[in-house]
């Protein structure tokens, strides 16, 4: 009965510590320290049993079941006070290894770090009145640049450029750039791609809910996130989703496409913020795009989620079925079982593109793909993937005119849509090794120019060319996504 009790005890705790290491080649880099504990559990437990036997043969047999509850008790005392230390020691090491074995320490990209720091002071404008083609806003915000883009808010840009002010002390800033975004809905009934007028007919990729969420999660404040999110949900419903527009943006089995007030493929293709691609094949109004509609899941899971909170359980399913119609339409038409990808689908054809870009990385951004789908998305980096990061496009099929959002550039802001995304689903290898050879490139470029840039080659390891204008430097969401990166993944 001893021995049973024994192995029965010894079994629970090979098994717990095994749960304990939660992964299989987590457990293989510790085996020291788990051998360690079963021989220590193992000489224990005879020195125990061996006490306890001696007492056994001075007791009468009616006292038999006495000792044997002593010894399991005291197995199982062993085996608590065993676990609780081997779970404590097999943390410290693992963080231990990860210190060593970090792929990014902060120390090395000091000097672009410096450079950003003032960078912030030179690209914060304030512009409050309208004049001539500029709308005047009541907040202080980052513009892109210093030149062609001072005194620009644009819309996509900003919640790039949000991704560092919230890490490095300037929510304040943060906030005030959303609030503009909320000022410019109120007085025009859009959020439009930047504050000049001639840009009021057209938005770009719509992320007012992420920046929300990155600025609520730093400075908490529950009123204004109820603003905000308001805001978005009639932003998603008035513009992406009103079947009552002109410029229609839902046209296909509850998706959506890019498409301004011109209603032609040039500017629809300007909305994309992607101006120019090969990606659309110069009809852009044709396609419905995999970013824009994973952006728009996104935008209903964060407002289910907000609404969850708010005890609104109406709006909550509304917002749950919703994005779970467009997820299944989005796995209908732009999954690629055969290829493991996601591709934009040419409504007008029927048919996907085929074509391979970074959009295919935002249904991980936005967690809307399974986990099977995101590792055969991960497996395609190698599509995309370089020395100094990920392309935007595919290198074959491109356009016989040079275009600044196809190969090989590589564009900051497309870098943490793709890393994040990996994170998304456990593929931290992948996504670390990305960010390193991003911040490499800077750093490179960066010893050569004293500048980061607006866009880079990512296969040359060189500054992006110009092309439709000239290459920005000490940009606004290089700078930023730099510095989140380096949050992200130093240890200092």
């Amino acid at each position: 009965v001893i021995v049973l009790v024994s192995v029965v005890v010894v079994s629970v705790t090979l098994l717990l510590l095994l749960q304990a290491t939660s992964r299989v080649e987590l457990m293989l880099r510790r085996k020291k320290i788990f051998f360690m504990y079963i021989y220590l559990y193992a000489k224990y437990s005879v020195i125990i049993i061996s006490r306890e036997k001696l007492l056994l043969y001075k007791t009468p047999i009616k006292s038999y079941i006495i000792h044997i509850k002593n010894i399991s008790l005291k197995l199982c005392l062993l085996f608590l006070h065993l676990a609780k230390n081997f779970k404590a020691t097999l943390n410290n090491s693992l963080t231990m290894a990860q210190k060593k074995t970090s792929l990014i320490e902060a120390n090395n990209y000091n000097s672009c770090l410096h450079y950003i720091e003032k960078c912030w002071e030179q690209l914060t404008c304030y512009y409050p009145k309208d004049f001539h083609k500029q709308l005047g806003l009541p907040y202080k915000f980052v513009a892109p640049s210093k030149s062609i883009y001072n005194n620009d808010q644009f819309y996509w840009d900003s919640y790039f450029i949000i991704l560092g002010l919230v890490v490095c002390g300037r929510q304040e800033l943060a906030k005030g750039m959303v609030n503009n975004f909320l000022h410019l809905q109120k007085r025009f009934n859009i959020i439009p791609m930047r504050n000049r007028y001639y840009n009021l007919g057209s938005s770009q990729p719509p992320f007012l809910t992420s920046m929300a969420k990155e600025i609520y999660a730093v400075k908490a404040d529950k009123r204004w996130l109820t603003k905000v999110m308001y805001a978005a949900e009639h932003e998603l419903n008035n513009y992406w989703m009103n079947e009552g527009l002109t410029e229609l943006h839902i046209v296909h089995k509850g998706l959506s496409r890019y498409c301004d007030h011109y209603i032609t493929h040039l500017a629809a293709e300007h909305e994309s913020g992607w101006d120019m691609t090969s990606r659309f094949h110069d009809h852009c109004l044709d396609y419905l795009p995999v970013d824009l509609n994973s952006m728009l899941y996104k935008y209903e899971t964060d407002l289910a989620e907000f609404y969850k909170d708010a005890g609104n359980k109406k709006k909550y399913n509304h917002y749950v079925t919703q994005s779970e119609n467009r997820r299944k339409k989005m796995n209908e038409l732009m999954w690629n079982l055969s290829k493991g990808f996601y591709f934009d689908y040419d409504y007008k054809h029927k048919h996907q593109s085929g074509f391979y870009s970074v959009a295919g990385f935002y249904p991980l951004w936005a967690k809307l793909a399974t986990h099977t789908q995101a590792k055969k998305v991960a497996d395609n980096l190698k599509q995309l993937e370089y020395k100094g990061g990920v392309a935007n496009t595919q290198a074959t099929g491109l356009s016989p005119e040079k275009k600044q959002h196809d190969y090989p550039n590589g564009w900051p802001n497309q870098q943490w849509i793709v890393i994040k995304g990996l994170m998304n689903y456990g593929f931290k290898e992948d996504a670390e090794r990305v960010a390193k050879k991003f911040l490499d490139l800077n750093y490179k470029v960066f010893k050569k120019t004293g500048k980061l840039w607006e866009r880079y080659d990512v296969v040359k390891g060189s500054n992006g060319k110009s092309e439709r204008y000239t290459t920005q430097h000490g940009f606004g969401w290089t700078n930023a996504v730099f510095i989140r990166l380096i949050k992200k993944f130093s240890n200092n």
